[in-house]
């Protein structure tokens, strides 16, 4: 073990104090911001703790009176209004009970996901509003927080001691795959949007029994996609899966591949906005008419959705109501907290999953099949 990571364990709040210059009383005013304290002393003070690497004890953070008023939020990416909209949510929420929000980005990267995680645990919040990367392995980095409430957002059972708050991503698979075959679409694509896929298009059926299947909503859109299918009685053909990115070029490469390898695609349900805008640009540059030849179906109702031409007819997932809920759930741990010696934060935090619901928004990108009726 290095020296630092020696230094980091042992350091303690009358050290801080010490080399501050002040009592213990202030550096702890300081922290948890319980009391004035001049300008100049609290400077002198932060300027200590991150010279020395202090973190204060998170659990003491919640002995009564000295909760800060401020959550962490996480996200995966903030250039998708997916996400940006749920945090949009979350700061509405929480300004309406004085609380403000320190926001971080993962920027879609395992890594970057990690180092967020260890900024996010050396500041002064009351707990996490934590929204994966979708890797399937929840990150042991998340255990600094074992003393602060942790409310996971926009996945399905990654921790599953710790609330859980998702749209109903098999209805969203469900109910647009099902509106495609009322339209006479039987050849109906399925673009799988992963960060880090976990699978190929190959061997993406296998993956829906995998443990942490939940911590990807494509695999749960995938999921009511088949059972649509199923339902309509029309076989499962592999061939029609992509799997694909998040962002623009990436619906524009998985366009290019599909249609390029297989004759016959009458219907596409992709990964989200961001990615049916890139379907539908290669599609008009191959003079490929939509809705009547393919019809496109986006996922989230971003504004991507009311830009694109023809516009998207896409699945609703209320981002800013998943935001607004994951401050209410906080704000009920918070009040179950009392005395933390007392209370187990796992424990307390069971039973709070919140499933939110989707719905259909139909528009220009989705008619009926010429001929099919």
């Amino acid at each position: 073990m290095s020296r630092n990571a020696k230094q980091r364990d042992t350091v303690n709040i009358r050290q801080v104090a010490e080399k501050a210059g002040v009592s213990v009383a202030t550096v702890s005013r300081v922290i948890n911001r319980s009391a004035a304290v001049t300008s100049d002393i609290a400077a002198t003070v932060w300027k200590v703790v991150r010279e020395l690497d202090y973190k204060p004890s998170l659990a003491a953070r919640y002995m009564k009176g000295h909760l800060t008023g401020s959550l962490g939020l996480l996200v995966p990416n903030l250039e998708s209004s997916f996400f940006a909209s749920i945090a949009t949510g979350a700061l509405a929420e929480a300004q309406k009970h004085d609380q403000v929000i320190i926001i971080s980005s993962a920027e879609g990267n395992r890594a970057k996901e990690i180092t967020a995680i260890d900024a996010l645990s050396r500041s002064v919040i009351d707990g996490l509003i934590y929204i994966p990367v979708s890797t399937g392995d929840p990150l042991p980095e998340v255990e600094r927080f074992r003393h602060l409430p942790v409310v996971v957002v926009g996945r399905r059972e990654v921790f599953k001691e710790r609330p859980n708050i998702y749209v109903d991503n098999v209805k969203g698979g469900y109910i647009a795959t099902k509106y495609l075959l009322a339209l006479g679409r039987r050849r109906i694509a399925f673009m799988a949007g992963f960060w880090d896929a976990p699978c190929s298009a190959e061997t993406i059926t296998s993956a829906l029994t995998l443990e942490n299947a939940g911590a990807y909503s494509s695999l749960d859109r995938f999921q009511g996609y088949l059972n649509a299918l199923e339902e309509a009685g029309i076989p499962y053909d592999p061939e029609l899966v992509v799997v694909c990115g998040y962002d623009f070029m990436a619906g524009y490469n998985a366009a290019a591949e599909l249609i390029g390898r297989l004759a016959g695609v009458d219907g596409i349900m992709a990964a989200n906005d961001r990615v049916a805008t890139g379907v539908l640009a290669f599609l008009r540059e191959q003079g490929i008419a939509v809705p009547t030849d393919i019809s496109v179906i986006g996922y989230d109702d971003g504004p991507e959705a009311t830009m694109a031409h023809p516009q998207l007819t896409t699945v609703r997932q209320d981002a800013q109501q998943l935001g607004k809920v994951s401050i209410a759930v906080m704000n009920r741990l918070l009040a179950k907290q009392g005395n933390p010696e007392d209370c187990d934060c796992e424990e307390a935090e069971n039973n709070d999953d919140v499933v939110v619901d989707v719905s259909l928004i139909i528009r220009a990108s989705t008619t009926a099949k010429p001929g099919a009726f």
